[in-house]
């Protein structure tokens, strides 16, 4: 039975599901899969979505500091030749995956980066991002996030046969389940709870740093409420910048800080908004934006992650801007139209059908399969 480790710094809750799947998948294929994940201590950890992993194998990071950079030891030397292949991921920041790259030029080792090829949400042309590129070409696999993802590690004379593309993605058919399910009572008690009586609410459901131009969002929806006068906006979940959030919550009564919710107990939310803005980082987060059919209203932010590819402007989403006036009167618009919400809301429905966690799986599958055979 060939045996395959995958290395991950923490484990997010939205992860949970596919390695799960993909543990199972890999069995069918006489393959063993361990995984080895950490926690975080820095402001990310803030966003609350860690979990643990009943059959993963946890183990402290040891963190690092050098001046303003952190570094993160992932210990797992002790095991490393036990297996065929090491999956890591592509981070600068991770020690032990300088290690691993030089043990698998002299021992029958596989080792596979899993990630964006580059730091997006940095300049192209930095220091670090061109330090990252040094070591894209010297793996023996890729696990391309999308594409896009896939266009550039070719660039970058990564060849076409060492590349899978996972179409990274989280557990849509579930999250469309549990979207249909909710009924107008369950709804109509949350609003009655929060005070709402409108349709044109808005939701905002990710973590809260500053990528995600937090103080964008909430001056944008006050140019929103002067033009819809029964406009809210819900913002769901946690981070640094939660506090502004929380303090304009006080000083405005269509804005509401709902908190960290995972899961099921989002969905509600999502079930009585109609548009779901992000004005800043877009990942994973369009996808919950297509499985619960609540077209993202995002701008031309130059560092969103490679997921902003499933985007299509004008059919399942729609993008501005990258300005205060340009995103809060498309907005408007929007909310003056209904018609071309609803059209933006057939497009989402569309679009989850093409992203799932089962697809993600086969096609990591499919890698290891590859990546084993060379």
């Amino acid at each position: 039975m060939k045996k395959v480790l995958i290395l991950y710094k923490f484990l997010p809750q939205y992860r949970i599901e596919f390695f799960d799947n993909l543990r199972t998948e890999l069995l069918k294929k006489n393959i063993n899969l361990t995984l080895i994940y950490g926690k975080l201590k820095n402001r990310n950890s803030s966003k609350a979505d860690e979990r643990d992993l009943e059959w993963a194998t946890y183990r402290e990071n040891k963190i690092i500091k050098l001046g303003g950079v952190e570094l993160i030891w992932q210990p797992c030397m002790d095991i490393a030749s036990k297996y065929d292949l090491i999956v890591v991921e592509q981070a600068n920041s991770l020690l032990v995956n300088y290690i691993l790259l030089l043990r698998s030029k002299f021992t029958s080792l596989k080792f596979a980066f899993w990630g964006h090829g580059a730091n997006l949400q940095d300049d192209l042309n930095s220091p670090r991002n061109r330090f990252k590129y040094f070591f894209v070409n010297k793996v023996d696999y890729w696990f391309a996030y999308t594409e896009g993802v896939k266009k550039f590690l070719l660039a970058k004379k990564v060849k076409d046969a060492d590349i899978s593309v996972l179409n990274n993605s989280i557990d849509t058919k579930t999250l469309s389940q549990q979207y249909e399910s909710i009924s107008k009572s369950q709804v109509d008690d949350i609003k009655v709870d929060l005070g709402i009586d409108s349709k044109n609410i808005a939701i905002y459901c990710g973590g809260i740093y500053k990528e995600k131009q937090i103080d964008f969002l909430l001056e944008a929806s006050k140019k929103i409420k002067e033009e819809v006068n029964d406009f809210h906006l819900l913002v769901l979940g946690s981070g640094p910048d939660s506090y502004k959030v929380t303090e304009e919550s006080k000083k405005s009564n269509f804005i509401h800080y709902i908190g960290a919710k995972f899961g099921k107990e989002r969905v509600p939310y999502f079930k009585m908004s109609s548009l779901f803005l992000m004005p800043g980082l877009v990942g994973l987060a369009i996808l919950d934006s297509f499985a619960t059919q609540t077209p993202m209203v995002t701008t031309d932010y130059p560092f969103h992650s490679p997921e902003i590819e499933y985007l299509s402007n004008n059919i399942n989403g729609l993008m501005t801007e990258n300005n205060l006036n340009s995103f809060s009167s498309e907005v408007i618009k929007l909310y003056k139209n209904p018609i071309e919400i609803d059209k933006l809301k057939l497009g989402c429905k569309e679009s989850s059908k093409l992203y799932s966690t089962e697809n993600m799986v086969k096609n990591f599958v499919k890698g290891v399969e590859n990546c084993l055979a060379k």
